[in-house]
């Protein structure tokens, strides 16, 4: 009888996987190609960077994100408190490049912000109502990376989701780091696709500037430090006001973490504020979570019964071969390369022993401030 609930259980998680995939996650692997780009039709835009102790990383990046092949825009950038150089960097690159905004917010002893007021002090200042977002240690896949995130805007658009990658690297640490990114990816666009928004990245945004103001910007979770994009995302997207914008020359790209310790600081900020999401955001993600784990439990287990052990062999070859058809397609449209050869090891790695790590942690340990 044992045996029996827990093939009814594996059943259950596999069906929920193949809705999911039915809704959800066909429609972004095997989504249309993008409409071409007539750059006459597209408008203004204000890019916004804030940084922090980011003059090696400006170095390297803002002049990717100066050059972009787009009609008219501005480059906002905000030295949040850097003691590091980066200001004089700034100064630097002021004087070849015109549409370069640089603001400066001083260190005050007695008040001590987060990385949300640098953005909305840039938000306040920039000239254009399409405001699109990237990372001080971050550069786009391509020129055309701004005019594909504008692009995707049309009449009812108020926010557009891109995608973040990281720079393939060798080691077991870059890889898991690339895996969890795209798994995370996948079901964030694809999960908006299918008309269920939930999070967004701060590497890789848009929204407009006027809905920025009717959502009141942060003040809505303004007592949480972090959150500044899957926070605003959560709160504020919808089916009819939210599109995305996933493909090759519209990614950005910046590099990951070297080892676990530093991985595991940054992944605890980053999952921190998911407590905070929607009634409706927790549901779905916890089917989707729960199904995950119970699955591969109870096909382990299956695997031990006479009775039921071709049945979940079976099952579990049937989710395999969805799961690798739909990642690597996926896997190409987000420029992802050399991950899928090992993509079932590294999940099982991120269920069985990172997630675990990283929840046990941040039950332990208080959480580090501004970066997100």
């Amino acid at each position: 009888m044992s045996a029996l609930i827990l093939l009814c259980l594996l059943c259950f998680c596999f069906a929920i996987y193949l809705f999911f995939c039915g809704i959800a996650y066909f429609r972004f692997a095997f989504g249309g190609q993008r409409m071409p780009v007539v750059k006459s039709d597209l408008p203004p835009a204000s890019v916004i960077i804030s940084a922090r102790n980011e003059a090696n990383c400006l170095k390297k990046n803002l002049t990717l994100v100066l050059e972009q092949d787009y009609p008219v825009f501005e480059v906002i950038v905000v030295d949040d408190c850097s003691w590091d150089g980066t200001f004089n960097i700034l100064k630097e690159l002021e004087k070849d490049y015109p549409r370069l905004k640089i603001l400066q917010i001083k260190e005050n002893e007695r008040y001590k912000h987060g990385k949300k007021l640098a953005l909305t002090i840039a938000i306040k200042s920039a000239q254009y109502e399409h405001l699109v977002f990237i990372d001080a240690d971050c550069y786009p896949a391509s020129k055309n990376w701004l005019t594909n995130i504008i692009k995707a805007f049309d009449e009812t658009t108020d926010l557009v989701l891109g995608y973040g990658a990281y720079i393939p690297q060798k080691g077991l640490i870059n890889k898991m780091i690339r895996m969890d990114t795209f798994r995370i990816g996948l079901q964030y666009l694809s999960l908006a696709v299918a008309g269920m928004p939930y999070m967004g990245i701060g590497r890789n945004l848009a929204y407009r500037k006027s809905f920025f103001m009717k959502q009141k910007g942060f003040a809505p979770h303004s007592q949480i430090r972090s959150g500044d994009d899957d926070l605003f995302v959560n709160k504020s997207a919808t089916r009819y006001n939210t599109r995305i914008a996933a493909h090759k020359d519209c990614i950005t790209f910046s590099e990951s973490k070297k080892n676990l310790k530093e991985w595991m600081q940054q992944k605890r900020r980053h999952v921190s504020t998911a407590r905070y999401y929607t009634l409706f955001s927790k549901f779905i993600l916890t089917i989707i979570t729960f199904s995950q784990y119970f699955f591969w439990i109870t096909s382990i287990a299956l695997l031990f019964s006479y009775r039921f052990r071709f049945i979940a062999l079976g099952i579990i070859g049937g989710y395999i071969i969805i799961q690798l058809i739909i990642q690597a397609k996926a896997m190409k449209r987000l420029a992802e390369r050399n991950l899928i050869l090992y993509s079932l090891l590294l999940e099982w790695l991120l269920l069985f022993f990172f997630y675990p790590l990283v929840a046990i942690s941040n039950l332990l340990f208080k959480q580090a401030a501004w970066k997100t």
